[in-house]
């Protein structure tokens, strides 16, 4: 006899087909069942209820509190007559935990989440199974028998009227930056829904969910992976080690549910443009509510200041600059962030950053000469924290690149500045997801009207402008001058080392070559002091991005396996303009602005 579960995805329409057309149905159907066994959670309420019981004595302990913002959205009511599919952005293990916990209790549901195989392992597994995880093998493409299998518990599981969840970047940001979404569990859902569609009328609606950490317990961990470490396989002995997490300070956790997207109407020939569509508005409407916390602030400033050491009251300066932007344009940020909480806030992450041993204090307090420096090891720890907020300030960030051009004679016309909003963006695009080039100008034209007090409709309008608007632009968007300048530098030793490289090798250079060099070359400059000065602008992700920037650009080609330069007197601009603009990012006193 066959259970409730198995009859419904043994009837699934395209599983039963396969079943049905098979040399040896039985045989088939056997192996479907082990699939089934495979994948399943095993949903428990007297578990759950305990282990939240549990959560609510253990999590006090390790962190500040769990925010959970509904954003408006009112689960309760769609969970009623809707399929429901929670789709977060990822950044630690721990948010398998806190949003099952944050939602159970919320709405005493269960919450079916969709967990990668590798977390199935001895003691952990049956728990997570327990809370509603169902395990998902990392790759299947050649198993038509476990993708339909698949394809019939989410079946089930939509026919149940189950709230479903996955992470949509598929697995941890190793650099804190968004990941673009990956689309399989996006497509098997439109398809399953599409079947349930001829018999039922239940829309089926994505509410995308953006969670930040103020402090990540992996980050050092992802940190090494990102720099090439090769990832550590999930063992019953890396459950012990949790026990270490005790010893860290970990701020708090927030959660906030985004507009709810539904489901699109597709058929055979739009199916894969119509996922596409649905996982980047997805995307898009957790990276627009991924919250400034107070760590991610501190991260930010603490990052940009090429100094290395700064005081307090700089400190609070540069952040309170920064949230006074983020309140006139809307830009999300925690409560902890309010004006009569806000120094609170700023000095508690301060201490976590202090207590985890990554930010040390420098000089005597007594005397007035206390300073606050990242250790150099752990600028790459405290980049994934700036990194979840930094694509709020891509916009105002090129903007003040733009100013210092314009004030330093590199643009001298509407021709020069258009062309250099447009490099920005073809640039950047290859480390973020970027609005369109006409959404682009708008938000760049929105920001600029704002702040000179008239309405700006063109980049023609900006060339005309007095010294006291060109002021005021760049003293409302100074701050952001160097937000984006461990990328710059990046790209640039990058193209140093492809030149070096093309000059050593005329004949052509191999991938593992380039990689190689690169990190000379950034080791080098960064001992030079000339112009690099952001120990974390090097990275093997960093340097990929910009060979595809500068392939995209035809600036390299590759024959036969072997890299060259295509145009060697091009690529030399490309290099000393990189150096110019560096240069004149240094020389501008960020100081000076927001006065």
């Amino acid at each position: 006899m066959f259970s409730g579960m198995q009859k419904i995805v043994l009837n699934y329409p395209k599983l039963r087909e396969r079943i049905e057309t098979r040399e040896k149905p039985q045989e088939e159907k056997n192996k479907v069942l082990a699939n089934l066994d495979e994948i399943k959670a095993h949903f428990s309420h007297s578990f759950t209820k305990g282990f939240v019981r549990f959560l609510d004595a253990t999590l006090p302990q390790v962190y500040d509190g769990v925010e959970f913002d509904e954003g408006g959205v009112n689960i309760q009511a769609l969970l009623k007559d809707h399929c429901v599919v929670l789709v977060p952005n990822h950044q630690s293990h721990a948010d398998y935990l806190t949003i099952n916990y944050s939602f159970y209790k919320k709405y005493t549901s269960p919450l079916y989440v969709a967990g990668g195989v590798n977390l199935n392992i001895p003691v952990i597994g049956p728990m997570f199974r327990k809370m509603g995880c169902f395990f998902i093998r990392r790759s299947f493409h050649n198993d038509a028998s476990y993708k339909l299998t698949l394809e019939a518990y989410l079946y089930y599981l939509m026919k149940k009227k189950r709230a479903i969840e996955f992470f949509f970047e598929g697995g941890r940001s190793r650099t804190g930056k968004l990941r673009s979404p990956r689309f399989g569990l996006f497509n098997m859902l439109l398809e399953v829904h599409k079947e349930i569609s001829k018999t039922e009328d239940v829309p089926l609606v994505f509410v995308p969910v953006s969670i930040v950490h103020e402090y990540i317990p992996e980050t050092s961990s992802l940190t090494k992976e990102l720099g090439g470490k090769k990832k550590s396989k999930e063992s019953l002995g890396q459950v012990f080690k949790l026990v270490g997490i005790f010893a860290y300070q970990f701020g708090t956790v927030q959660i906030k549910l985004g507009k709810p997207i539904y489901a699109p109407e597709f058929n055979e020939e739009n199916l894969r443009d119509k996922t596409h569509d649905l996982a980047f508005k997805c995307f898009r409407e957790v990276g627009r509510n991924m919250m400034v916390t107070p760590s991610s602030l501190l991260a930010m400033v603490l990052l940009d200041d090429p100094s290395g050491a700064m005081p307090w009251q700089d400190i609070f300066n540069r952040a309170e600059m920064i949230i006074n932007y983020c309140t006139k344009y809307n830009v999300p940020m925690t409560k902890s962030l309010e004006k009569d909480k806000f120094k609170k806030s700023l000095e508690r992450a301060m201490d976590i950053f202090i207590g985890n041993k990554r930010v040390d204090v420098i000089g005597r307090e007594h005397h007035g000469h206390l300073y606050y420096s990242i250790r150099e090891e752990c600028r790459g720890e405290i980049l994934h924290s700036k990194n979840t907020i930094i694509h709020h300030f891509i916009i105002p960030s090129i903007i003040s690149y733009a100013w210092i051009s314009l004030f330093s004679g590199e643009i001298k016309d509407v021709k020069d500045l258009k062309l250099f909003f447009l490099r920005q963006r073809s640039q950047l695009k290859h480390e973020f997801y970027l609005p369109t080039v006409k959404e682009f100008f708008y938000k760049t034209l929105s920001i600029i009207s704002d702040i000179v007090g008239k309405r700006i409709t063109t980049l023609e309008e900006l060339m005309s402008f007095d010294n006291k608007d060109l002021y005021a632009i760049a003293s409302h968007v100074g701050i952001f001058n160097r937000a984006l300048s461990y990328i710059y530098e990046a790209y640039y030793t990058s193209a140093v080392a492809l030149k070096s490289l093309d000059e050593e090798y005329p004949d052509g250079f191999k991938l593992d070559q380039y990689e190689k060099k690169s990190k000379q070359v950034f080791d080098s400059e960064v001992k030079l002091g000339r112009i690099i000065r952001y120990k974390e602008g090097h990275s093997p992700l960093l340097v990929s991005n910009s060979l595809k920037y500068y392939t995209h650009l035809e600036m390299i080609k590759e024959e036969k396996g072997l890299l060259s330069i295509a145009n060697t007197e091009e690529f030399t601009n490309l290099i000393s303009r990189y150096e110019k603009d560096l240069r004149n990012q240094l020389a501008i006193n960020i100081r000076g602005f927001g006065s």
